[in-house]
């Protein structure tokens, strides 16, 4: 599968390369940045899971990595949340070759651990913490690990910071999500059923659509802990389940192509030629009457209404060409104003026309006709031209990602 996820990140390029100028360049930088992180984790160990520990102020977090790795490596209690951001405990003999996945995840704190050696765990700033900064820089890493813990407990599982605010947005990475409930010990034991239930009522509202829940105390009041070695277990079965990071890597490719498609408008024709010829013969004929001004308004108002059909970065260059249409078809409508035969200067028929003359030729007007229609097409039909061109070379690399995104997907479920 891994050579799959290589020939789609060579189908994002093109995608991108073709996408120039008709795809914000924002949306570009976020689809290359995402790529770009996709390829980096390729490069990483696959032997080893990144698991994010995510959850609100006071759920246990710190304590659960702490139960995990054996060790109190992570700072536990209130300070955590206003001091410092993620911190990674990396398994020991997998520190070097993770660190530069680390650096790309900007995390910078990091502790080596002597537990799961297959295990790298990233405890993140608490989701409802009071740091704006926190709060960003957990959203941002969510979707960029390989697997996410969801910590609760029996006092906030239903905060709205916890489903509204973090797990709805990135309900697209379901199959990485494990929902811990901890502490546990705080509650009667015959609540702890009403209290999953209610939780598993609210992940199906945030779009999760089949919840895992494991029970724990990572840090009892009395006793060892209790459902760590169900968690660890959990994350290891998902290490001995092929693929996992490449399925997460699937999933964030699948995020790129959509947020591609939606971004370039998707794949809507607009059949420019045709209706491109019946308009131009129109203006052209208008001109010649002399209405050299209504024609440029005219066809204005066409490029603009091509524009609406569209959407995107090619919307906005169409109405860019709009706004310069009316001096466009004057300009056009004076390169026909006179012509030259026979090293003689003479009025153009329509000019002629203007003039109350009636000795134009057939062969004049037709010539003026010619002119007209090809100055127009020229320096109108031609940059609208390269922009239809150019969307639908975008739209042909963007779909073709997309459908070799979905056939992988298909193969792997």
């Amino acid at each position: 599968m891994r050579d799959a996820l290589v020939g789609l990140l060579d189908k994002v390029d093109v995608a991108i390369a073709e996408s120039k100028g008709v795809v914000s360049l924002s949306s570009l930088e976020s689809v290359s940045r995402l790529a770009d992180e996709a390829r980096v984790r390729l490069c990483y160990p696959e032997s080893v899971v990144v698991v994010a520990l995510a959850g609100g102020t006071g759920s246990g977090k710190s304590s659960l990595l702490n139960a995990i790795v054996g060790d109190e490596l992570a700072l536990t209690g209130g300070l955590r949340p206003s001091t410092v951001g993620p911190l990674a405990c990396v398994p020991r003999p997998s520190r070097a070759a993770l660190d530069g996945y680390l650096d790309v995840l900007g995390v910078e704190e990091r502790v080596d651990h002597d537990g799961p050696p297959w295990l790298c765990l990233i405890d993140l700033p608490d989701n409802d913490s009071v740091e704006v900064d926190h709060r960003h820089q957990t959203a941002r890493l969510i979707p960029r690990v390989d697997m996410i813990v969801w910590v609760t407990d029996p006092e906030k599982y239903r905060d709205a910071s916890l489903h509204r605010g973090s797990i709805a947005p990135v309900a697209a990475y379901q199959r990485q999500f494990v929902f811990v409930l901890n502490q546990i010990d705080r509650i009667d034991a015959h609540d702890v059923p009403v209290v999953i239930e209610d939780l598993v009522e609210a992940l199906l509202e945030d779009g999760i659509a089949e919840p895992e829940i494991i029970v724990t105390a990572a840090q009892p009041r009395a006793g060892p802990p209790i459902g760590v070695d169900q968690v660890v277990e959990r994350l290891e079965r998902s290490r001995n389940q092929a693929g996992q990071v490449h399925r997460k890597l699937l999933t964030d490719l699948a995020a790129v192509a959509s947020q591609l498609v939606s971004s370039s408008s998707g794949a809507r024709a607009v059949e420019f030629e045709r209706r491109w010829e019946v308009e131009l013969v129109k203006k052209v004929s208008l001109a010649l009457e002399g209405r050299v001004a209504d024609a440029g308004h005219d066809l204005a108002r066409f490029v603009t209404g091509l524009a609406d059909e569209v959407d995107g970065e090619t919307a906005d260059r169409l109405r860019e060409l709009a706004e310069q249409v009316p001096a466009l078809v004057l300009e056009c409508a004076g390169d026909v104003l006179i012509t030259s035969a026979a090293g003689a200067v003479e009025p153009s028929p329509w000019w002629a026309r203007l003039r109350g003359r009636a000795d134009v030729s057939p062969e004049d007007t037709q010539k003026a006709t010619d002119d007209m229609y090809a100055a127009l097409d020229l320096r109108v039909g031609n940059p609208m031209r390269d922009l239809f061109a150019a969307r639908s070379r975008a739209t042909a690399a963007i779909a073709d990602l997309a459908l070799a995104v979905d056939h992988l997907e298909r193969r792997t479920t």
